[in-house]
């Protein structure tokens, strides 16, 4: 496992590096979509930190703020009302209620009425049937969460873990691209499945595929 967390460190950064551009313009919509989609990074940075240190249960509760960062970020861009924007840009001392920002459920529902994000949705639909109950049972002290503190945490589901984890922040360095402008970015970081395939969770047929075509391409 420790070559997959280095290799995904290093996916880490083959992201940000890719999507090193400034943004399209500094409305605060893009910047609050932004700080999220980092937010989304920085989540993914402690899940790997918290599993190397052999904490895995605090590293699954981080995989559902991951999550949903990431979420927001994408709501943030093509959702969020003038004044979501403007509530999340606010500082915590300005004391707003955030009664008016809504969770997981509403924001998917809004994805499915934006014809953009047609690709994105069934992959975070996915991952919220699969995932979703054992995620919370970590972030709420549950059945998952007890027994895997007291029983310890099997090496094949810590390796789902980070390479889903990897998937999430390859969503997200697909929407910081978005965020830049920038033609044709988007497909630079695609091209990181090919380099990182060993860090993200696909079944064996398209992880069978990637290989072959970047195969191709070197033998070309």
């Amino acid at each position: 496992m420790e070559d997959l967390l280095n290799r995904s460190a290093l996916l880490r950064q083959a992201i940000l590096s890719t999507v090193d551009h400034p943004l399209a313009d500094d409305s605060p919509r893009l910047l609050a979509s932004l700080d999220a989609a980092l937010l989304s990074l920085e989540h993914a940075d402690a899940l790997r930190t918290l599993l190397q240190a052999g904490m895995a249960s605090s590293a699954m509760a981080l995989m559902r703020c991951q999550y949903e960062a990431f979420t927001r970020s994408v709501w943030i861009l093509h959702c969020a009302a003038d004044e979501q924007v403007e509530l999340l840009s606010l500082p915590p001392e300005a004391g707003m209620s955030e009664k008016g920002l809504p969770m997981l459920s509403k924001m998917l529902d809004a994805f499915a009425e934006v014809s953009e994000l047609g690709n994105l949705l069934p992959h975070l639909i996915e991952l919220k049937l699969h995932a979703w109950a054992p995620l919370n049972s970590f972030v709420h002290a549950g059945v998952h969460a007890m027994n895997r503190s007291r029983d310890g945490f099997p090496m094949p589901l810590a390796i789902n873990v980070i390479r889903m984890s990897n998937n999430l922040s390859m969503m997200a360095g697909q929407h910081l691209t978005i965020l830049t402008g920038v033609p044709d970015l988007q497909k630079k970081v695609l091209r990181l499945n090919e380099t990182y395939a060993e860090c993200l969770l696909f079944d064996e047929d398209r992880r069978r595929a990637v290989r072959a075509d970047a195969s191709s391409e070197k033998s070309s």
